[in-house]
């Protein structure tokens, strides 16, 4: 991992689903073993350490709570309480030499070494621990998952194309896209969705925009009246209003693709919008979209436009 060029950093991680029995109560946990390496993998990952190594607490599960989560166990940071009212974590190991594969049940009391804290989501689902700490549990040196941050300049494909030649089709290489991909299919869905909804606005605001050239028709009647004595034609003056109606459906279209080219720039840059405050929203500015979006628009603005010019037959009469 280390000859790979384009790597930054990478962490052994271990992940199990665990109980949690405190004062009767039974609480649902996933239980993370990280090593030293994950605060730099993940940059958003903070902890605090409240107790350093402690022989009393040799045989306890020291484990971090999220900030999010921490008020039910604020009690553990006492001493006495933890003798009255012991807290005990279980987990279930398989191992595979077993013929019947019947799973192993370890219970260990633990003790809160500190507090963690990366998302609300996070906070509320996790138990961080050191990765030795499983290990020894289980009496096994082995590790779940190898989490690998990457230069910024570097091109993720090209570093997962490196791991599959380097390790072979027998590991399963995942970048964050990929672990979301349930998630991005969504997104996709939702795509048809955003158009058909871009649609209707676009037909509301056209109703709008009838409504606006009308009431400028009515507005402009005497002029229009002038105009006509003057040796001006139906037909020209129904151009201007077309025009009017065309400028202002233009005018609306390029403003409204201006914002969106500047929020993607800055969404893509500074990850203004999260979604749960862990990852920052897609966006991304194609041709395949503004073109969709200019043809609807503009069709329903020239449509319109040329119906509301159309009812000066009905004015003048």
């Amino acid at each position: 991992m280390k000859s790979i060029k384009g790597i930054f950093s990478f962490s052994k991680t271990i992940e199990k689903k665990v109980y949690l029995y405190y004062k009767n109560n039974k609480y649902f946990f996933y239980l993370k073993g990280v090593d030293s390496e994950y605060g730099k993998v993940m940059k958003n990952f903070k902890k605090i350490v409240f107790i350093k190594k402690n022989k009393l607490f040799d045989k306890k599960l020291n484990i971090y709570i999220g900030l999010s989560s921490f008020l039910p166990f604020f009690p553990l940071l006492f001493f006495d309480k933890i003798e009255k009212n012991p807290i005990k974590i279980i987990c279930f190991f398989f191992d595979k030499k077993k013929i019947n594969n019947t799973p192993i049940i370890i219970q260990k009391e633990i003790k809160i070494k500190g507090l963690f804290h990366f998302n609300q989501e996070i906070d509320n689902q996790y138990l961080f621990c050191d990765i030795y700490e499983i290990q020894k549990l289980i009496k096994k040196n082995f590790f779940h998952f190898l989490e690998i941050k990457i230069h910024k300049n570097e091109n993720v494909n090209n570093i997962k194309n490196i791991l599959k030649k380097k390790w072979g089709s027998k590991y399963m290489i995942q970048t964050r896209i990929g672990k979301e991909k349930a998630f991005l299919k969504i997104i996709n869905t939702e795509k048809i969705f955003i158009y058909f909804l871009l649609f209707l606005i676009s037909l509301i605001a056209g109703f709008n925009l009838i409504s606006a050239i009308f009431i400028l028709q009515l507005d402009k009647k005497e002029n229009i009246f002038i105009l006509c004595s003057f040796g001006y034609s139906l037909y020209r003056i129904k151009k201007i209003f077309l025009y009017i109606g065309l400028i202002i459906t233009f005018s609306g279209w390029f403003l409204g693709i201006c914002i969106s080219y500047v929020t993607s720039l800055l969404q893509e840059r500074y990850h203004i919008f999260k979604i749960g405050g862990k990852f920052p929203f897609p966006v991304k500015f194609t041709i395949e979209d503004f073109c969709m979006t200019t043809c609807i628009i503009l069709t329903i603005g020239i449509i319109i436009s040329f119906f509301s010019s159309k009812k000066m037959n009905y004015l003048l009469i």
